[in-house]
């Protein structure tokens, strides 16, 4: 579990969790994402060292990850955005596409081998 302390949602990270992730009033949509970044158990430091992707999982009603940093004006963590959390999707998307590319040129090779044996 994560645990921030208090979170400011910035106005930002609101509108994306409305766009993307479930049309929610505002009141509402703060709370999600305070339950999700509270809940949440996959937590990473980005390569950058200030901002901290937290990501949320099923059974939790929305998947989404919320990116953290903390603001020495505020003095606590504020959440700045919001993005889907179906990052294996993309993943399985781009590896089909990737064979489909590899499978089409391993065809058009043997074609031209083919011809070239005649």
């Amino acid at each position: 579990m994560a645990d921030f302390g208090y979170v400011f949602i910035s106005p930002h990270a609101v509108t994306q969790f409305q766009r993307r992730i479930a049309p929610l009033s505002r009141d509402a949509a703060v709370q999600v994402i305070q339950e999700g970044i509270q809940l949440a158990t996959n937590v990473r430091r980005l390569p950058d060292g200030l901002t901290w992707r937290v990501r949320t999982r099923r059974p939790f009603p929305f998947e989404f990850r919320a990116f953290v940093v903390f603001d020495l004006e505020r003095g606590h963590f504020v959440v700045t955005t919001i993005t889907r959390g179906d990052g294996s999707v993309t993943r399985k998307r781009r590896r089909r596409a990737k064979q489909s590319r590899t499978q089409a040129n391993e065809s058009s090779d043997n074609q031209e081998t083919n011809n070239h044996e005649r």
